[in-house]
C-alpha cells in the first residue's frame, strides 16, 4: 500500500488514470444496474400483459363456444336439423377444453370466482338445462322446451353473458392498470437516470478542477517562463517545483538543465550559423534542379489527370456512344494522337471516332478484320506502322506525308478481342513505351465495356420484366413499410384512372383516401389496408370491395415481403371479380328456379298420383287428374328439354335439318296454340311481304317463335294485344313480336338473353320462369345466321325483333 501510495506522489498519470477509471467503473456500474431496472420492469410488465391476454383469448373462445351452443340449440328446435345437435355438443367439448385450459391462468381471486361460476354455468346448461330440452323438443313436447326457458334457463344465459362481459371488463381493466404502473415506475427509472447522470457530471467536474489545479497552474508558469526565455535568452529564471516528484517536478528540472546547456552551447550555435549560410548557397543550387522535376511531375501530373478524365467519362455514362465518343477523344489526348477510332467486336459493330469524317469511318468499317486488324485477333497485343498517306489524306502537300498508326485491341477476361482501337499520328512515331501504355489503358476500356454489356442485358431484363408486369390482368401495387407507394402496373393505372397517376412516391395516407374514396364501403376498405401495412407481417389477407363509379367488384389481398428475413414492404394483389361474382349468382339463380320449376309440377304429380292411388274415384274424375298428370309430365319434359337444348347449342352438338321453311305457317300454328291457354289476349298477324320463306330448321323455328309469343303472353298478366309482323327490312327477312304486358327495365336489357337471367322484380318472380327461353331463341336465331333484340319500355310492353338472311330462289326451289 505504502509503495502504491509512492508511486501515486511521483505520477500525475497514474493519479488521473485511477481516477478516471474510478469515474469509469462508477459510471458504468450506476448505468448497468439503472438499464438491469428497466429490463426488469419491462420482463415483468411483458409477462403480466402475456398472462392478461392470454386470459382474454380464453374468455373469448369461452363466448364464442357458449354463444354458438345457445343459436345451434335454436336452430335445432327451430329447424330440427341433426348437424345442430351435433354442434351443440361438440361446442361442449370446446367450452370444457377453454375451462381446463383457464384453470392454471386463474392467480387472483376474481378469476377464480369467475372460474367456479363457468363450472356450475357449464353444468347447469350443458348437463341439465340442454338434455331436458332436448328431449322435450325430441318428444314433440313443445311446451315442455318453453316452460325450461321460461323457468330459468334463459335467465341463466343471460347472468352467464352478463357476467363473461363483466369478467372480461375486469380483465381489461387489468392491462390498462398494469400499463399505468409500468409508466409510472419507467418515470421513476428516469428521474433516477437524470439525477446520477448530474452526480457524474458534478463529479466529473470536480476531476477537472483537480486537473486544472496539479498540471493547468504549473503549465501557465512553465509558458510564461518559455515566453520571456525566448524574448530575453538564456538569462531568465525559470521557475521549480523541486517539492514535486512527479512528471512537473522531473519537467522543471529538464527545463533548467536544458536551460544551462543552451547557455553552453550558444558560442557554437553561432559558428553553425556561419556553415548553415554557406549551406544555404548549395541548396539554392539543388532548388534549380527541383523546379526542374517539378516542371516534370507536372506534366506527368497532367497526363494522369487526362487518364482521370478518360476513366471518369467510362465512368459517368452508361449509354454505350456516349462512353465510346469520351473513350477514343481521352485516349487521342492522352496519346497525343491527330485521329482514332474504336469499334466493339459484336454483330452491331458499335463505333466512335475522333478527327474522321463520316466516309472514312465507314470504309474503315467494311474493311474490318480483311487487313491489319486481322493481325490483332491472332496477336492481341498492340503495333504500329508507318504508312504514307495517299492523295485525299495530304490536302494541300506535294511532299510526301506520313501517318503512324498504333493499333490497339481490348481484350476481355476470357482474352478474346472485345474491341479494336486505331490511333494516327503525325510527324512522330509510338514509342514501345506507349504501346504498352495504350495496352493497359485497354483493361480499363475493357471493364467498361464489360459494364456496358450487363448494363445493357440487365436493363433488356429490366424491360421485360416491366413489360410482363404491365401486362397482367390484376392491379400490383408495392409500398414500403411506411406505406410509400413505390410501384404500380399498368391494369392498376387504368382501373383507378386519373387518381392512380399522383399514387407514384405517394405517401400512405394521401393514396389511401384517394383510393378509399372510389370505393362504395370506404371505412372497411380503410380498416383492411391499414391491417395490411402496419398489421402482423406474417398474415395473407383478402378483402372484397366494389367501385362506385362502374360497380366492379374488386377482390384485393396483401401478402409482406421479405429481404434477409426481416419485412420491408406490402403488395397489394387487385383482382377484377365481377365476372366471378355474376357467375355465383347466376349459380344461385339457377338451384333457385330449377328447384321452384321442378317442385311444382313434381307437387301436382305426387298429390294427383296420391290420391289415384289411395281413392276411389270416378272414371271422369280419372281421367281428369290423368290428364293434369300428363299435363305436369309434358311441363317437366319441356323444362328438361331446354336445359338440355341449351347445353347442346352452346356445346355446338346441337343438330339442325336444313330445309327452306315458310314462316308464316309456322307463325300462325304457334299462334293457334297459344290461343289455347287464355282468355284475356287477342292475337294479330300481319304479313307484309310475299317471301316469307327462309333456310331452316322447321322444328327449332317453330320452338324460336313459340318461346317468344309465351313469352309475351306470359308477361301480359292483365291481357292485352299479342301483335306479329313479317316484313322485309335492308335485305332481311323480319318478324317482330309486340305485347302490351310489364316491359322491361332499361338496365335489365343487356342481360336478358343470358342463361338464367331473370329481372329482379316481385311482379315477374309471381310470374316464374327458368330464364332459359330467351338463351334458347338467342341460340336458335344465331345457329340461322340471324340476330335478335328488343325494344321496350316498362308498363308500355315490349317488341321482340327476329332478323334472318333472305332465302335465295335457288333454296326456296329445292
Amino acid at each position: 500500500m505504502r509503495r502504491m501510495a509512492v508511486h501515486f506522489r511521483r505520477s500525475v498519470a497514474s493519479r488521473f488514470v485511477w481516477l478516471m477509471a474510478g469515474f469509469t467503473v462508477l459510471f458504468f456500474l450506476g448505468s448497468a444496474l439503472l438499464v438491469m431496472y428497466q429490463q426488469s420492469l419491462t420482463r415483468s410488465f411483458e409477462a403480466v400483459q402475456q398472462a392478461l391476454e392470454q386470459k382474454e383469448i380464453r374468455t373469448h373462445q369461452l363466448d364464442r363456444a357458449f354463444t354458438q351452443a345457445f343459436f345451434d340449440v335454436r336452430g335445432y328446435f327451430a329447424f330440427g336439423r341433426p348437424s345442430f345437435k351435433e354442434s351443440v355438443f361438440q361446442q361442449q367439448e370446446t367450452a370444457k377444453q377453454v375451462l381446463r385450459e383457464m384453470e392454471p391462468l386463474a392467480v387472483h381471486p376474481e378469476d377464480e370466482r369467475f372460474l367456479r361460476d363457468a363450472h356450475d354455468f357449464f353444468i347447469r346448461y350443458f348437463e341439465q338445462l340442454v338434455p331436458k330440452a332436448i328431449e322435450a323438443f325430441e318428444r314433440g313436447d313443445r311446451r315442455g322446451v318453453a316452460l325450461i326457458a321460461e323457468n330459468g334457463g334463459t335467465a341463466a344465459v343471460q347472468s352467464f353473458q352478463k357476467r363473461l362481459a363483466a369478467y372480461h371488463d375486469t380483465l381489461i381493466d387489468q392491462m390498462k392498470q398494469e400499463y399505468i404502473d409500468f409508466k409510472r415506475k419507467q418515470q421513476y427509472g428516469q428521474a433516477a437516470f437524470i439525477a446520477f447522470i448530474a452526480l457524474m457530471l458534478f463529479l466529473l467536474q470536480r476531476l477537472m478542477r483537480l486537473a486544472a489545479r496539479q498540471i493547468g497552474r504549473p503549465l501557465q508558469q512553465f509558458a510564461a517562463a518559455a515566453e520571456q526565455f525566448a524574448k530575453q535568452g538564456a538569462t531568465v529564471e525559470w521557475p521549480t517545483f523541486e517539492e514535486r516528484e512527479d512528471e512537473i517536478g522531473k519537467l522543471s528540472k529538464a527545463f533548467m538543465m536544458m536551460m544551462e546547456s543552451i547557455r553552453e552551447k550558444e558560442e557554437h550555435l553561432l559558428a553553425q550559423n556561419e556553415e548553415l549560410l554557406a549551406q544555404q548557397e548549395e541548396l539554392e543550387a539543388q532548388q534549380a534542379e527541383l523546379e526542374q522535376a517539378l516542371a516534370m511531375a507536372e506534366r506527368r501530373e497532367q497526363e494522369l489527370a487526362r487518364r482521370n478524365d478518360l476513366i471518369k467519362g467510362m465512368a459517368q455514362s452508361l449509354d454505350k456512344q456516349e462512353v465510346l465518343h469520351s473513350i477514343i477523344c481521352h485516349l487521342c489526348a492522352i496519346m497525343k494522337a491527330e485521329r482514332g477510332i474504336i469499334v466493339v467486336a459484336d454483330e452491331e459493330r458499335a463505333h466512335a471516332s475522333f478527327g474522321l469524317s463520316a466516309m472514312s469511318v465507314h470504309r474503315f468499317l467494311q474493311q474490318l478484320y480483311n487487313g491489319l486488324e486481322h493481325r490483332l485477333l491472332e496477336t492481341k497485343q498492340a503495333f504500329t506502322i508507318r504508312r504514307e498517306l495517299p492523295g485525299f489524306e495530304r490536302g494541300y502537300h506535294d511532299e510526301p506525308l506520313y501517318s503512324y498508326d498504333l493499333f490497339v485491341p481490348v481484350l476481355s477476361p476470357s482474352d478474346d478481342v472485345e474491341a479494336v482501337i486505331v490511333l494516327s499520328r503525325f510527324g512522330a512515331a509510338f514509342t514501345d513505351d506507349e504501346a504498352v501504355e495504350a495496352e493497359q489503358l485497354g483493361k480499363h476500356i475493357s471493364i467498361s465495356l464489360q459494364k456496358l454489356a450487363l448494363y445493357e442485358e440487365a436493363e433488356k431484363d429490366r424491360c421485360l420484366t416491366e413489360d410482363i408486369f404491365n401486362r397482367l390482368h390484376e392491379g400490383i401495387q408495392l409500398v414500403d413499410l411506411h406505406g410509400t407507394n413505390k410501384l404500380m402496373n399498368g391494369q392498376m393505372k387504368r382501373w383507378f384512372g386519373a387518381a392512380a397517376d399522383g399514387w407514384q412516391e405517394a405517401p400512405y395516407a394521401e393514396w389511401k383516401q384517394q383510393l378509399c374514396a372510389l370505393a362504395t364501403d370506404e371505412q372497411a376498405l380503410g380498416v383492411f389496408l391499414d391491417q395490411a401495412v402496419f398489421g402482423p407481417a406474417d398474415e395473407l389477407s383478402v378483402m372484397t370491395y366494389k367501385l362506385k363509379e362502374n360497380r366492379i367488384v374488386m377482390e384485393v389481398y396483401a401478402a409482406p415481403l421479405y429481404r434477409g428475413g426481416a419485412k420491408f414492404g406490402t403488395i397489394f394483389v387487385h383482382r377484377d371479380v365481377t365476372k366471378q361474382m355474376e357467375v355465383d349468382l347466376m349459380k344461385s339463380e339457377l338451384v333457385s328456379t330449377v328447384s321452384h320449376e321442378l317442385r311444382t309440377p313434381l307437387a301436382g304429380i305426387l298429390g294427383l298420383a296420391e290420391l289415384l292411388r289411395n281413392k276411389p274415384l270416378a272414371p271422369e274424375r280419372q281421367h281428369k287428374y290423368l290428364t293434369a298428370i300428363y299435363q305436369e309430365a309434358e311441363r317437366l319434359t319441356a323444362l328438361i328439354n331446354d336445359f338440355l337444348d341449351v347445353q347442346r347449342m352452346e356445346a355446338g352438338r346441337q343438330t339442325y335439318h336444313w330445309e327452306p321453311v315458310d314462316l308464316v305457317p309456322v307463325v300462325e300454328k304457334v299462334v293457334e296454340t297459344e290461343k289455347l291457354g287464355t282468355d284475356i289476349h287477342a292475337f294479330s298477324v300481319f304479313i307484309e311481304t310475299k317471301r316469307t320463306v327462309i333456310r331452316g330448321d322447321r322444328e327449332r323455328l317453330r320452338q324460336l317463335f313459340t318461346n317468344l309469343v309465351h313469352n309475351a303472353v306470359k308477361y301480359s298478366p292483365d291481357g292485352g294485344t299479342v301483335a306479329i309482323r313479317l316484313y322485309e327490312h335492308s335485305g332481311r327477312f323480319c318478324v317482330d313480336v309486340r305485347d302490351e304486358g310489364l316491359g322491361i327495365p332499361a338496365e335489365a336489357l343487356p342481360h336478358i338473353f343470358e342463361k338464367f337471367y331473370r329481372v329482379d322484380n316481385s311482379d315477374r318472380r309471381r310470374i316464374g320462369g327458368t330464364g332459359l327461353g330467351l338463351t334458347i331463341v338467342k341460340e336458335i336465331v344465331k345457329a340461322h345466321g340471324g340476330e335478335v333484340d328488343v325494344v321496350s319500355e316498362e308498363k308500355k310492353g315490349s317488341t321482340f325483333t327476329v332478323r334472318f338472311p333472305m332465302a335465295s330462289i335457288t333454296q326456296e326451289i329445292n
